[in-house]
């Protein structure tokens, strides 16, 4: 049996689907002898993650992962398992993690680290590393505005950003990328992806992927927009990247001028500011490793 490490989200929306005596069982069952630490919050796991080594499996959804890799990147003694038991689980859907949770811990036996990136912010407000996303424009405007307590689903998350949409008033973003100088129109939303989603299964990326060594830099014009129509068909198809006003720029670094306007970082944002200075945003290679079950 390989030792291991459970941190379990109790509060997970498809908690009920694995108990956490269940779950430790189908860990066992693929070879885990798995220790649960317990976490009233997600602000105690880097506690209990201190001086961890060998696989951790982060039972949960989007904001577990992210409070566990936090604690866990650039640490080369340690894997990661993701059991999905979020509402969106943007990070397990990347992975290609589907099926009940309990199936998803069996697949576990025999697995195989791979490498996770992430993205490394230095900003005016100070230093980020995010996951999934960092951006600005319409996006995060209804992140900042997003009532934490009300009902998640991808639907609702793509009419609250149609809704916002047509009352945004673009902005000008002349990003510098690798180095070079990528003036553009004004943009209605900019996003530097790790992986294909952010918030609520928003697929903004399909093409990223989290262990390449790059990042995707998604911008909308903000001057010649498709139809709120074609936006929400996209985003529910998985082409959002296809449209005429959407461009996509793999990269290693970004720079994004700041002019005060909110941002996000993964599921978080970062409020208006006083403006001035750049967001500098750099990819992190194989911040993290992935435990990928066998087929």
């Amino acid at each position: 049996m390989i030792p291991a490490t459970l941190i379990y989200n109790a509060g997970g929306g498809s908690s009920h689907r694995a108990p956490l005596d269940e779950l430790l069982a189908a860990l066992q069952g693929a070879g885990y002898d798995a220790r649960h630490r317990p976490t009233a919050h997600e602000d105690d796991v880097p506690r209990v993650l201190d001086g961890v080594t060998g696989p951790v499996f982060v039972a949960g959804g989007d904001g577990t992962f992210r409070a566990a890799a936090l604690a866990l990147a650039g640490r080369p003694d340690v894997t990661v398992g993701v059991i999905p038991l979020g509402t969106s689980n943007n990070v397990a859907v990347t992975l290609g993690l589907s099926g009940a949770p309990l199936d998803v811990a069996r697949a576990y036996a025999g697995a195989a680290a791979r490498p996770f990136d992430a993205g490394c912010v230095t900003a005016p407000w100070g230093e980020d590393v995010f996951f999934e996303a960092c951006g600005c424009g319409v996006f995060a405007d209804v992140l900042h505005a997003y009532d934490p307590d009300a009902p998640k689903s991808p639907l609702r998350a793509v009419q609250a950003l149609l809704d916002t949409l047509p009352r945004f008033t673009p902005t000008d973003l002349d990003v510098t990328v690798d180095g070079q100088p990528h003036p553009g129109p004004a943009l209605a939303l900019l996003e530097v992806m790790n992986i294909r989603a952010t918030g609520n299964s928003m697929r903004l990326a399909p093409n990223a992927h989290p262990g390449d060594g790059r990042l995707n830099l998604i911008r909308v014009n903000g001057e010649q927009r498709d139809s709120l129509l074609a936006y929400g068909a996209a985003l529910l198809r998985g082409d959002f990247d296809t449209l005429p006003s959407v461009s996509e720029t793999p990269l290693s670094t970004v720079q994004i001028p700041y002019a005060g306007q909110v941002f996000h970082v993964d599921g978080e944002t970062r409020p208006e500011g006083p403006p001035g200075g750049t967001v500098d945003v750099r990819v992190w290679p194989a911040a993290l490793q992935v435990l990928a079950p066998r087929a």
